[in-house]
């Protein structure tokens, strides 16, 4: 990411530091690409929380933001890796799309996206049950609003291999 402005709205530009605490990334990782992994999540994963509980976690104004601001952290830092994961597998040059030569398979990238991206979800959850716990009056965020890995039809789990 190279647009101070795209940078400006992240809850913190120092997201590649906070994912060292809670995610396997290597201290010498392209920032930029951490960056641009973490707005698509802000905008798109932790879209169920609202615009304003992302404001309150960018710009806290009380403990209670700060309470919150921690526990979106985590989720944040493992929706960044996932997305991470997914979007920088390769590159797109004028010779089309290539995959480093010491880079895992693109199979193994996505296993490995999809057990973060159940981490971030269950992250998540917790978050969403702060905020619901904050305002019982108000309209209340589903927890269903998060699509996990599992999914039920007909009140049975269906996997590839039944």
């Amino acid at each position: 990411m190279y647009n101070a402005n795209l940078e400006n709205q992240l809850i913190s530009v120092d997201i590649p530091l906070l994912m060292q605490d809670y995610t396997s990334i290597q201290l010498d990782i392209d920032e930029s690409k951490i960056k641009a992994a973490a707005w698509v999540a802000q905008r798109i994963d932790l879209k169920a929380i609202g615009k304003k509980n992302i404001e309150r976690c960018r710009e806290p104004q009380n403990e209670v933001d700060e309470e919150l601001r921690d526990l979106v952290i985590p989720a944040w830092c493992y929706f960044t890796y996932y997305r991470s994961l997914r979007m920088f597998q390769g590159t797109l040059t004028d010779g089309g799309f290539s995959v480093e030569s010491d880079a895992e398979s693109t199979n193994a990238a996505k296993t490995a996206s999809n057990t973060i991206k159940s981490i971030a979800e269950e992250f998540l959850k917790d978050v969403l049950e702060f905020i619901n716990a904050e305002n019982p009056q108000s309209s209340q965020i589903d927890t269903k609003d998060i699509v996990t890995g599992i999914r039920v039809f007909g009140g049975k789990e269906n996997r590839g291999s039944n």
